[in-house]
């Protein structure tokens, strides 16, 4: 099937695309474990069936930092896949 080639602003267009959905992937997984952290915290200090010691004031931290990294790697394989679908083989 014969398509056309994507013009050069179009190109540009996909790559900011995929870059912002990288991007949301990244600060979307911290969110998220940073709400984890948050309930776990509180799970913890109001049931008292997990003893977390000193680390339980900075357990939503921690998830944001980890979830930061892991988000990271998560973005960059989303947008991989992006930019592969949509600027791949364009014979």
């Amino acid at each position: 099937m014969w398509t056309l080639q994507p013009s050069l602003p179009q190109k540009i267009g996909i790559v900011i695309y995929g870059l912002a959905a990288g991007l949301c992937t990244a600060l979307g997984t911290s969110a998220v474990l940073l709400a984890m952290g948050i309930a776990i915290s509180l799970l913890a200090q109001s049931t008292g069936w997990i003893h977390l010691g000193e680390y339980q004031p900075w357990l939503p931290m921690i998830g944001l930092e980890y979830g930061f990294f892991l988000g990271i790697v998560l973005g960059v394989l989303v947008c991989w896949k992006f930019l592969r679908s949509r600027l791949g083989d364009q014979s």
